[in-house]
């Protein structure tokens, strides 16, 4: 049971030591990378696939077997980075939500202490979502 306790406690210790804490900026930037990075895979892909099946379709025609082979690896190519993009965009939102900060505040509030009111400070939650 010792050995257990102590193999746990070892096990948290080196999770907590190699874990990092980013900032909110850092978040968002790679937030905003990554979504980035997925409209190009995206548009480039749209745009690749477009082209690669209107020219497969007439380069079916010419009966010249290598222009068909190119065309539908364009096609195919294009596929493939349209479906690149997902996970960007998923990532993405992954960040955006880390993003989402919860921090601790002072807020000042009136307390009656001795017949008057008297402004102290109380500990509040905050949570700012930013996009």
């Amino acid at each position: 049971m010792k050995k257990t306790i102590t193999f746990l406690m070892l096990l948290l210790f080196t999770t907590n030591a190699f874990s990092q804490e980013f900032s909110k900026e850092y978040y968002l930037q790679k937030s905003k990378s990554q979504k980035s990075t997925g409209w190009i895979l995206f548009t480039g892909g749209t745009i690749m696939t477009v082209v690669g099946a209107f020219s497969f379709n007439n380069s079916w025609d010419d009966s010249s077997n290598s222009g068909t082979d190119a065309y539908g690896f364009v096609m195919l190519g294009g596929v493939a980075s349209v479906l690149g993009s997902i996970p960007f965009f998923i990532g993405s939102g992954k960040n955006a939500r880390k993003a989402a900060t919860i921090s601790f505040i002072n807020q000042p509030i009136l307390i009656p202490k001795q017949g008057s009111l008297v402004q102290n400070s109380q500990p509040a939650l905050s949570l700012k979502i930013t996009f």
